[in-house]
């Protein structure tokens, strides 16, 4: 039951027993009388408890002296509740001091490690990073780059490379290397199939030229078992031996070998001709190629796309990062500092916004509305009032029905 009920019904009860206590306490029993009496007050009281509430929202029976006290008094209801709700309640202070009591960083590392954070931020980074750059126009930034690019190439100085290059080479460690690998290389090229068939081809074709139409040339090489086969495989013995004795690295002739080989990296490092060969070649390519081409067909099948490539290494960078945070009780100090003197300072920034969204918002309801807005808030607490009316009523009467009784006895009245 509602207590606007309740508080009507002990009207209702005190109303009905004054009247039925109104025979006997005529009749002159102490008793009744005093029961009489104490319904009497709580009628009385309960009425006036009843107007008084009833008054602050509209005319109770309709008497309109000094009633309706929150549709008369609206304009400085008004003001007082937006001044309170807004200088005290709603302080920046006030605010502030709810908001310095929660640790903000525990609360984002408790949502990361135990309500799914980690895969919430992943996600919603995913899906802002993929969408933006699958709806770039790739022709169009590629031609957006392209004058940069070609600029930066161009100011790579590619001849200056190529002679730090050829000085490197020059010294003996990466000498060694590249010898070595030259060799090695040679002995591969020399053992290929298609080298051997060459070479027996070219044999033949010496041979050929070397006989001529002497027979006398003929028989010799015939005596010493120089067949094309034989001289072939003489050439590759030889050629292999040289190789292996320069591979050793340790002979007269892989040192005759390195220095000729030093001495031309170093010339040809000092040589004018190559960088200028170098820089005429960068030009004649730049001015040739693609590059918008090449930009936009790497960035539409290598940037764009469900899975680019460098998808995963966002992922490891997220990863890192909350994981250094989720670890770092410093970094979660300063976190937490930074949200609390943020919003202070936003607060203390747009603080005057506050008193005109809650005018704003009373100001939407007429005076019914707010009549009813506020009644229903608090209407069915301030019956209690009405009810307690009735209740201290009933005892002040039956308090004060004693009291004259006593007197009357007393005195002889």
């Amino acid at each position: 039951m509602q207590k606007k009920n309740k508080a009507t019904l002990a009207l209702l009860i005190s109303a009905l027993g004054f009247t039925g206590t109104l025979p006997a306490a005529a009749a002159g029993g102490f008793g009744w009388g005093l029961v009489h009496h104490g319904f009497l007050a709580a009628v009385i009281g309960g009425l006036a408890d009843w107007f008084a509430v009833t008054a602050l929202f509209r005319k109770p029976l309709g008497i309109g002296y000094r009633t309706e006290i929150l549709r008369r008094n609206r304009a400085r209801i008004m003001d007082s509740i937006v001044e309170f709700s807004s200088e005290d309640l709603l302080s920046v202070e006030n605010i502030m001091q709810v908001v310095r009591r929660e640790n903000s960083a525990e609360l984002l590392v408790d949502y990361l490690e135990h309500r799914g954070g980690r895969e919430r931020v992943q996600e919603l980074v995913d899906t802002v990073l993929l969408q933006t750059v699958n709806s770039m126009d790739s022709r169009r930034m590629a031609e957006s780059l392209t004058p940069a690019v070609r600029e930066a190439l161009s100011g790579v100085a590619l001849e200056r490379v190529v002679t730090d290059i050829l000085s490197l080479l020059a010294e003996e460690k990466h000498g060694r290397q590249v010898l070595m690998t030259l060799l090695d290389i040679g002995r591969q090229v020399l053992d290929a199939s298609a080298i051997q068939k060459a070479l027996l081809e070219n044999i033949r074709i010496l041979r050929s030229a070397y006989e001529g139409e002497s027979a006398g040339r003929a028989f010799v090489l015939a005596a010493l078992d120089l067949s094309d086969e034989r001289i072939r495989d003489i050439f590759n013995e030889r050629l292999t031996a040289y190789l292996e004795e320069l591979r050793a690295g340790d002979t007269e002739a892989y040192t005759s070998l390195e220095a000729g080989f030093a001495s031309l990296m170093k010339r040809l490092a000092q040589e004018p001709e190559i960088a200028e060969l170098f820089h005429g070649w960068q030009e004649h390519y730049l001015q040739k190629m693609d590059i918008g081409g090449y930009l936009a067909d790497w960035l539409e099948h290598k940037v764009k796309g469900k899975h680019p490539f460098w998808l995963s290494q966002i992922h490891l960078f997220l990863k890192r990062h909350i994981d250094a945070f989720v670890e770092s009780a410093e970094m979660q100090a300063q976190f937490d500092r930074f949200v609390k003197d943020f919003l202070e300072e936003e607060l203390r920034k747009h603080h005057n916004l506050i008193p005109g969204l809650i005018r704003e918002r009373l100001d939407e309801m007429d005076d019914d509305a707010l009549t009813d807005f506020v009644e229903g808030k608090v209407a069915d607490d301030l019956q209690m009032i009405r009810i307690n009316g009735s209740v201290v009523g009933a005892f002040v009467g039956m308090g004060l029905y004693l009291i004259v009784w006593g007197l009357e006895r007393m005195w002889g009245l």
